[in-house]
């Protein structure tokens, strides 16, 4: 597939995919994940006067990445 598409529209697709999740559905493993988790998790809690939480409370969010934690001083990246 990759040598049929440009290299702008990979650029593209790559795009989509940070912001949606992965594209393959065998790897949405993580909605599986989060749908039965919600049916466990309501199945065992009862809310009282609070809402009961939902799949989507359980996906990981794409959209927004955990930040990148620097390290201070040590190696300055020479390769000797």
């Amino acid at each position: 597939m990759l040598a049929r598409i440009s290299a702008r529209e990979l650029r593209q697709w790559m795009a989509f995919e940070r912001f949606t999740g992965p594209i393959d559905p065998r790897e949405r493993l993580d909605a599986a994940a989060a749908l039965i988790a919600e049916r466990i998790t309501n199945s065992l809690t009862q809310t009282k006067g609070g809402k009961a939480p939902e799949v989507a409370d359980f996906i990981p969010r794409w959209d927004a990445p955990t930040p990148i934690e620097w390290e201070e001083g040590g190696d300055d990246g020479d390769v000797p």
